[in-house]
């Protein structure tokens, strides 16, 4: 298994390989043996194929791949190896393309490019022999192989222009002692290795972004310590299952958990004097407010709860392009006062929601189904000071009510944590 650091763990390469080590051994996996190259970290590993899934949903990597070991760098055996293995990974009228990298300390003779014109020249003459073959020996038991055979050559795998334009890409490093002809190689999801800042941070889940921000700090390499908000039952499971979609992330066996309830924003009373489509349009526009007040003091709330622990680092889920600018402003003035660290990751968003879910490796079809649809995004800038100062004691009322609910859980991370919590509360 070759894992490539992203460009971030560069740096941070000793913290990158402790953490792979401790996810491999938690899974039982076997690590027969390890070797630092110049461009990535090689393992010999009992179960490859799982390995490489589980070091792949891991922060800190560019990407993972399943490689063949060929114990030399010679120039006609490395091509034989190349041919063999594309034999087999090559289906017909596929583009392939043949990617070599050799590290600054191999002892070769050749370039890359030499190695990857004539890999790609054997290659696609294996590949159209051993098609023509098989095509030869079906014509033996069909009259009809004239008539199609035509269609059928046209069907060879040919080289691509270049990497981007390949449906099939075969990678191979010359390494200071070995050459790696890769199998299979799969994109990792960047950033920095877990936890490897040395720091905590403060963090709540109660709704879409917020777990979002969970997700950021955790690719930026802090370890945050999380506080589940909730109203009832059902939006506690909700925000649970939100949170599975970040607690896989987190690199330790156990981890504890804060849960805190906090009470529903009281509907507002309505006018019962006013005939029915006035009525209806009201009640339209009056959920729509509630809904969006419901959202902004969730936040606030979300911000005094973290302001009564211990810790120096506060997420936040705020976003400019979603949150009122004076809301953000107000906010980061008041934990800077109060001698604490606002980290907000979503705060100058340059793509959508789901998109920044996506990049860091959350399941956005999943994301989108636990979303709070009811939320209308337009409307939350329209809470204003003056809408604040209105619901100041219910903001203090909600937030005593949440750190005087809160509860602690600790939980082995895996595919029972749900029912653990559940069961816990």
């Amino acid at each position: 298994m070759l894992v490539f650091p992203s460009q971030f763990s560069i740096g941070r390469i000793d913290k990158l390989i402790s953490v792979i080590k401790d996810a491999l051994r938690s899974k039982d996996i076997e690590i027969r043996d390890m070797v630092l190259e110049e461009e990535c970290v090689v393992f010999e590993l009992a179960n490859v194929v799982e390995g490489a899934s589980i070091i792949g949903e891991m922060f800190g990597v560019d990407k993972v791949a399943i490689a063949k070991k060929v114990s030399t760098s010679c120039f006609e055996e490395v091509i034989t190896e190349v041919v063999t293995i594309g034999k087999l990974k090559i289906l017909p009228n596929e583009k392939f393309f043949v990617k070599v990298q050799i590290s600054h300390n191999a002892k070769v003779n050749y370039k890359p490019r030499d190695l990857e014109f004539a890999s790609t020249g054997e290659l696609t003459a294996a590949l159209q022999s051993s098609l023509s073959h098989s095509l030869s020996s079906s014509s033996r038991q069909s009259s009809t192989f004239s008539s199609s055979s035509s269609s059928s050559l046209s069907s060879f795998a040919r080289p691509a222009r270049d990497e981007s334009d390949a449906d099939r890409l075969i990678e191979i490093l010359i390494g200071k002692l070995s050459t790696y002809v890769c199998i299979e190689i799969d994109a990792g999801l960047g950033g920095l290795p877990f936890a490897c800042q040395d720091q905590k941070v403060l963090c709540t889940i109660h709704n879409t972004l917020s777990a979002i921000s969970c997700m950021a700090v955790l690719k930026c390499g802090f370890f945050p310590e999380i506080v589940i908000l909730y109203t009832d039952d059902d939006n506690l499971r909700q925000n649970l299952k939100i949170f599975g979609l970040v607690v896989n992330r987190i690199n330790t066996k156990k981890y504890l958990i804060r849960l805190a309830k906090i009470e529903e924003l009281q509907k507002q009373k309505r006018n019962q004097n006013q005939d029915q489509k006035q009525k209806r349009k009201q009640l339209q526009l009056q959920q729509q407010r509630e809904s969006s007040h419901k959202t902004i003091l969730q936040e606030i709330v979300a911000t005094q709860v973290l302001t009564h622990l211990r810790g120096k680092g506060i997420v936040m889920p705020l976003c400019a392009a979603i949150h009122p600018p004076w809301l953000i402003e107000s906010t980061f003035k008041k934990l800077l006062s109060l001698n604490r660290i606002p980290w907000m990751p979503l705060l100058l968003p340059i793509q959508g929601i789901y998109d920044m879910a996506n990049e860091l490796g959350m399941d956005e079809h999943k994301l989108q189904l636990l979303s709070d649809q009811d939320c209308m995004i337009d409307t939350l800038l329209t809470f204003t000071k003056q809408d604040y100062a209105k619901y100041r004691k219910t903001i203090d009322k909600m937030t005593e009510s949440a750190l005087k609910n809160m509860k602690t859980i600790s939980f082995e991370i895996g595919p029972n944590y749900l029912h653990d919590i559940l069961d816990s509360v």
